[in-house]
């Protein structure tokens, strides 16, 4: 998957929260942005860790902004 698409595709399931969406409609979305791409097994594969790992790193992120949203704000 080329770079643009795959941090594409990541900024898209992180906006998406909390309804992420599911693995065939990521790759429809890749289909939407790139009509002529032709989706791999690794591709398949790089979809899936974004589905599984992006989720469980935003619960993180957001303890971790409400811990510190003051020093965050301050600079």
């Amino acid at each position: 998957m080329t770079k643009e698409i795959f941090n594409g595709l990541a900024d898209w399931i992180i906006h998406k929260d909390p309804y992420y969406p599911t693995f065939g409609e990521c790759k429809l979305w890749i289909k939407r942005k790139n009509p002529q791409y032709v989706i791999s097994k690794n591709n398949e594969k790089e979809i899936l860790m974004l589905l599984t790992y992006l989720p469980m790193s935003q619960p993180m992120k957001n303890v971790l902004y409400a811990k510190f949203l003051d020093q965050i704000l301050s600079k």
